[in-house]
């Protein structure tokens, strides 16, 4: 089907759904694509979704994957194991499946598998990160090259998981979003669970056997060292489940290290707020990406009463 063009946007797009990708162990894997009509060869941007590692799926705010679309590129909304089903490294591993997709069967919808951008939400932002952090991931018998990828856009996302980060507090005058609060947790998962208990199941351990050695290693805070792509992240100053100083710290650390980053801050933004998803914001991370990722696409300008968020 087509979508009509929004304002901030030139193109329709197709949409593709529920592309079988991958079968790690029997759990099937999908994704979602729009495809951008008329853009030869667009760039592919995955969009990793929220949820704690635990929940959430594809599925979730599919309207956000189609404005990016509009603006010319391929966006693929991917599955990957929750924290429930496989512990880390498996999500990493699902990635570099979608990635592998894109290089054999994803070839036959004409987009180019060399222009590869990740772009993910909360724990998909954390997901994104650390995914291009990761020169090689274990999968036996040998170890697969980390997903080749040209850039990284993190919205709202937990970048260091150690009792350090644990010492940036989310705001506590806003609400928690009634998207989480409504979720449908696991059976047996406290509701909704603490930071400290989701990291503890994404490493397959208990609460009480987990260290902050083992925290590190996930965290794309400690390993801003292997961190080699343009970055774009984004956050709310009034976020009530990850504080915006993950983000801070984690562009400062970034630009310390003489990497390529860009933070925006939305002014009295909460977490999975609706000012991530206005025209404004999408051609923000449109424009980011096009800049990274090159091609003959370049998103429209914005009509002179469109308003801005806070930088």
């Amino acid at each position: 089907m087509t979508t009509p063009v929004g304002q901030s946007a030139r193109y329709e797009i197709q949409s593709c759904p529920d592309i079988e990708f991958g079968r790690p162990d029997g759990h099937i894997l999908r994704l979602d694509l729009s495809l951008p009509i008329g853009v030869a060869a667009p760039a592919v941007v995955l969009y990793l979704h929220g949820g704690g590692w635990m929940i959430g799926s594809r599925k979730s705010h599919a309207a956000r994957a189609e404005r990016l679309a509009r603006h010319g590129f391929a966006v693929a909304s991917i599955d990957y194991r929750p924290s429930t089903v496989a512990p880390f490294p498996a999500q990493i591993l699902d990635i570099v499946t979608a990635i592998e997709w894109l290089n054999g069967p994803g070839q036959a919808f004409g987009i180019d598998a060399n222009r590869v951008a990740l772009w993910g939400a909360s724990a998909g932002a954390h997901l994104a990160l650390l995914a291009t952090a990761a020169p090689a991931i274990r999968r036996a018998p040998h170890d697969v090259p980390g997903p080749p990828v040209q850039a990284a856009v993190g919205y709202f996302g937990c970048y260091d998981l150690t009792s350090r980060g644990d010492l940036d507090r989310p705001d506590t005058g806003s609400p928690i979003p009634r998207e989480i609060l409504e979720q449908d947790w696991p059976s047996g998962v406290p509701a909704p669970p603490s930071s400290r208990y989701l990291r503890a199941r994404l490493l397959g351990v208990d609460e009480s056997a987990m260290s902050d050695r083992d925290l590190a290693a996930i965290s794309p805070f400690a390993r801003a060292h292997d961190i080699h792509v343009p970055v774009f992240l984004l956050h709310g100053t009034r976020d009530s489940v990850t504080s915006v100083q993950q983000s801070l710290r984690m562009a400062q650390e970034l630009r310390r290290r003489g990497e390529t980053v860009r933070l925006r801050l939305l002014e009295g933004a909460n977490h999975e707020d609706s000012a991530f998803d206005t025209d404004a914001t999408i051609a923000d991370v449109a424009a980011f990406l096009h800049e990274h990722l090159g091609g003959p696409c370049h998103t429209p300008p914005l009509p002179h009463n469109a308003v801005q968020q806070g930088e």
